[in-house]
């Protein structure tokens, strides 16, 4: 396999080109507007924000955008329920868009108020164990964190999913096979009785590292296009061969005889004229067990991006239905963005537990597993069981069972 080019990006979040320019540096607008990059979503970080928040409020009780804000803030902070009480005080009678979007998932939060939440399990979860990755994809809405957690503490949390009954574990980042102890991590989860699924570019995989990843349940490698510069454009890396090095990666499972990787496929309306042609590429590799279309979600992208690479969701599953029909018998997959909901509960580099709606900016802070138990964190009453409960498992021709299963 030819030499790759050693790239390592934390990706800036979200995108720079999304913001608004003309807020003056160190307002609370543009505070507000940055509390989503890596170093600054953090409880300490919002909490100070919140205060700022709190204070201009006082002073003028019926601003609807610095409502809008606090409520945000309240619900992205390790909320309570007392606090999402508040933030549906504070978007009574809302008129913003982004006020009427934020009411409606209070309302949601609220319906579940009354499910019980202790006894309960996560299944699956999904962890960005590494905060670098090789390339910036567009509108990539993984959580990044400017911390790193180390090997000892990702023992400590892989002990703490174990004896909670965890069951299913994805490790993703970034790109995890950056971070030369990720092999360490999966010895561990495996050998704790986890079935774990590891989420690469597949950019910087080797012989060598595939033969000590053969305990995987999957292994997750990305294909977007049939010609290198849609591949290229939409993954946003600095090498000019990106969609070689991809199928360099899915030849080398395929000679090294590792039959459960799963392809990862962003449809985008710059992608999709391309599926059909992909879909003979991606099946005919002895190594796909499965391959998952995931319709791009914009919940981060900057609107200009939003706009162009936005795709209706109709469109999307009157291809994958025609691809199923080519191709009988293949387990394929369609992630509809409305259907990822706050399905993901996701671990970042630092420990940090969070999950997001599909709006905009929505991330919430749950708890961190570096401090907090996983029983603790499931008791957040932002979680919403029955979406979790949709995961696809990590082991390839499986399913999980009836929503109810989450129940411990």
């Amino acid at each position: 396999m030819p030499t790759r080019q050693h790239v390592e990006i934390l990706p800036p979040h979200p995108l720079r080109a999304g913001y608004d320019r003309a807020l003056e540096r160190g307002s609370i607008a543009d505070a507000f507007q940055r509390r989503l990059e890596p170093a600054n979503f953090t409880p300490g970080y919002l909490g100070a924000l919140t205060e700022r928040v709190e204070q201009a409020l006082g002073q003028d009780r019926g601003d609807e955008t610095m409502r809008w804000r606090l409520a945000f803030l309240l619900l992205q902070n390790n909320a309570t329920a007392a606090a999402v009480e508040r933030a549906e005080e504070l978007l009574a009678g809302a008129t913003l868009p982004q006020a009427v979007r934020l009411a409606r998932l209070v309302a949601g939060i609220r319906g579940r108020a009354d499910q019980s939440r202790t006894g309960r399990r996560v299944r699956r979860v999904n962890w960005s164990i590494n905060n670098r990755c090789p390339m910036s994809c567009q509108g990539c809405y993984n959580p990044f964190a400017a911390e790193q957690i180390d090997l000892d503490q990702a023992r400590r949390i892989v002990g703490k999913l174990a004896a909670h009954g965890t069951t299913d574990l994805v490790l993703a980042g970034g790109d995890p096979l950056l971070w030369p102890p990720v092999f360490d991590v999966v010895d561990d989860a495996i050998a704790s009785g986890l079935k774990v699924g590891l989420d690469t570019t597949g950019y910087t995989l080797t012989a060598e590292k595939l033969s000590r990843l053969h305990g995987l349940s999957s292994l997750r490698l990305p294909l977007d296009a049939v010609t290198p510069e849609v591949q290229r454009a939409f993954r946003r890396s600095p090498d000019d061969r990106l969609l070689d090095a991809l199928l360099e990666s899915l030849a080398l499972c395929d000679a090294e005889g590792f039959d459960r990787v799963r392809v990862h496929t962003v449809a985008s309306a710059e992608n999709l004229h391309q599926l059909p042609e992909l879909a003979a590429e991606v099946l005919s590799h002895p190594s796909v067990a499965q391959w998952v279309i995931f319709q791009w979600w914009g919940r981060r992208a900057s609107p200009a991006t939003v706009r162009r690479l936005g795709v209706a969701v109709e469109e999307v599953r009157a291809v994958v239905d025609g691809i199923r029909r080519d191709h009988p018998g293949r387990e394929i997959h369609l992630a509809e963005s409305s259907e990822r909901e706050l399905l993901n509960w996701m671990i970042q580099s630092s420990g940090q537990v969070v999950t997001f709606g599909s709006g905009a900016e929505e991330e919430f802070i749950l708890g961190n597993l570096l401090t907090d138990e996983v029983e603790e964190i499931l008791t957040h009453p932002i979680l919403d069981f029955e979406a979790m409960a949709r995961g696809i498992p990590v082991t390839p021709g499986t399913v999980f069972g009836a929503p109810d299963a989450a129940r411990g």
